[in-house]
């Protein structure tokens, strides 16, 4: 079965949005007459300034579709259903999205100062909701502290980061368990895939 790929005429692309962020679109009317692969296509959303952009596509690709191959009863093609996605956090993903909100963490996820690994591995940590996107930055921003290898490179930094280990004090002291002093650490940190974020 194939599909259709329809790319929307529109000049440039956004920046602010991954490359690979993409919905496969079609419609509740297509899919009950079982016709939905027929004008369903990926669409890729760094084509759209916003969701204004997106919806108004959606629309005219609807009123195409409609006049090239009219449903049973003239039924119109208007309800979107989005099938699939990539390229975005799963939170946002529902058969009938909300793009207001998508355009919005995408905007914000770039002007973050993060990239998007690090925005990846903060939402997968779970401690916040990335739909709740204003909550969800400012606590990214408050509590991201790098990335580290391991445990003990990370509580080695911290340790040169206070200053802690500026005057090199006699033994017993300078025989610093590493392993031990990251597991205390670790009681105010939370770690995902190498990226350490303060528990806040």
């Amino acid at each position: 079965m194939t599909t259709t790929t329809i790319a929307p005429r529109i000049i440039g692309t956004n920046s602010t949005i991954p490359e690979d962020a993409a919905i496969f679109l079609t419609d509740y009317a297509s899919y009950n007459d079982g016709s939905q692969f027929e004008f369903g296509h990926w669409v890729k959303l760094n084509q759209f300034a916003n969701a204004d952009e997106l919806n108004a596509y959606i629309t005219k690709h609807f009123q195409n579709a409609d006049k090239k191959s009219p449903l049973g009863c003239f039924s119109p093609r208007e309800e979107i259903m989005i099938t699939d996605f990539e390229g975005f956090p799963s939170a946002f993903y529902d058969e009938c999205m909300n793009f207001e909100q998508l355009f919005e963490y995408f905007e914000r996820a770039y002007s973050c100062g993060y990239n998007a690994e690090i925005v990846e591995a903060f939402a997968n940590l779970g401690n916040y909701k990335v739909e709740d996107i204003d909550t969800f930055f400012d606590a990214l921003e408050e509590s991201y502290s790098g990335e580290f290898s391991s445990d003990e490179d990370f509580a080695q930094d911290m340790a040169e980061q206070c200053g802690l280990l500026e005057e090199k004090p006699a033994w017993p002291y300078t025989c610093i368990n590493w392993r031990h002093a990251a597991q205390e650490l670790m009681y105010d940190y939370y770690k995902q895939d190498g990226h350490y974020f303060r528990c806040i």
